[in-house]
């Protein structure tokens, strides 16, 4: 007779021990600007806290006009950086750029006015010219430091900044430790747009379809490309089951692509875009290519009148902006020498 309400009693104390794990997990502790702990779920009944991106330390370093550290720029710079920085040594010094087309030269313009040092030029190169951000000086070196120092989500790229910190140690007579934290992107920061806009591009054609009545079927695709699979993988998980094979390897160039498809998971890509906007050109595109997942969702795909409509849009989904403007083609074709 005793057993049973036993059990019952055991079984609500079980209950809440691991309701107590989750509400301990879930604290945001915040020092200074951002110190963040977000919840990580391992299984059914083992629950882990992993601490994500930290820049108490940057906060204290930020040149003195910026009132206040902007957590969503930096989270988003260090995925941009990801995609599309380098971690340069030459000569046994240590440098750091991010070179883009002269198309979105505006960005390196933004990054620079958020972060309130670096400086941007024009750089010839073979058969075109792009934009280069860079920064030079200790004093702003060590500022990056703190911001990627243990904020680094890829394993690439986190190499690579180890061996520049040595260096930059060497150089300057400085002993800053290394810290090897395991940072994994998230759909509640926003390194993975950054990481977007460097790598990832979004796509659309209408395809035939023995299935339609039509013949022919609208197809929507978001990709990212990387040279490390595991990144790759750990975005994978934000949206799709692990046990799909949508990361293919191409041999042409060495590399993994991540390719998700599905109009349903899609809606998730697009939620997250939404939250967290795109800086480069890629938003245009980005937003050309919702306006088809729009009208999919209304099923115009379904009459040819809407088919070739979205037939149409899917073609310009990645129109360059010379194409879009002509006063901006002008101008970029002069910076590039062009008559």
């Amino acid at each position: 007779m005793l057993e049973q309400p036993y059990i019952k009693f055991m079984q609500t104390l079980k209950n809440l021990r691991e309701m107590h794990k989750k509400i301990l997990c879930s604290v945001k502790i915040t020092e200074g600007v951002n110190q963040q702990v977000t919840t990580s779920y391992v299984g059914t009944s083992e629950t882990a806290c992993e601490i994500t991106f930290q820049f108490n330390e940057y906060s204290k370093l930020r040149p003195q006009h910026h009132i206040k550290t902007n957590q969503e720029f930096l989270e988003w710079f260090i995925g941009f950086t990801e995609g599309d920085g380098s971690f340069v040594i030459s000569k046994d010094k240590v440098y750091f750029d991010i070179t883009q087309n002269l198309q979105d030269i505006q960005v390196l313009y933004y990054i620079k006015k958020e972060l309130g040092f670096g400086k941007v030029l024009i750089r010839n190169e073979p058969h075109r010219n792009v934009g280069v951000f860079y920064v030079t000086k200790e004093e702003n070196f060590y500022r990056l430091i703190t911001i990627f120092n243990g904020n680094i989500c890829s394993n690439y790229k986190k190499e690579q900044f180890k061996k520049w910190l040595h260096q930059f140690n060497t150089q300057y007579n400085k002993n800053i430790e290394f810290k090897d934290r395991s940072v994994k992107p998230s759909l509640n920061t926003a390194w993975l747009s950054g990481f977007i806009d460097a790598e990832g591009s979004f796509t659309g054609r209408v395809k035939f379809c023995k299935t339609s009545k039509l013949g022919k079927a609208p197809h929507l695709t978001f990709s990212l490309s990387q040279k490390e699979y595991s990144i790759l993988s750990n975005i994978r998980e934000l949206f799709l089951s692990t046990t799909t094979k949508n990361i293919r390897y191409d041999k042409s160039w060495e590399g993994w692509q991540l390719h998700i498809s599905s109009f349903i998971k899609l809606k998730s890509v697009m939620n997250y875009l939404h939250r967290f906007d795109l800086k480069t050109k890629k938003k245009i595109a980005f937003l050309r290519w919702c306006k088809i997942h729009d009208r999919i969702s209304r099923k115009e795909h379904l009459t040819l009148e809407g088919l070739e409509k979205i037939t149409e849009f899917s073609c310009k989904i990645n129109y360059s902006l010379e194409e879009m403007n002509p006063a901006r083609a002008t101008y970029v074709a002069a910076a590039r020498g062009k008559s």
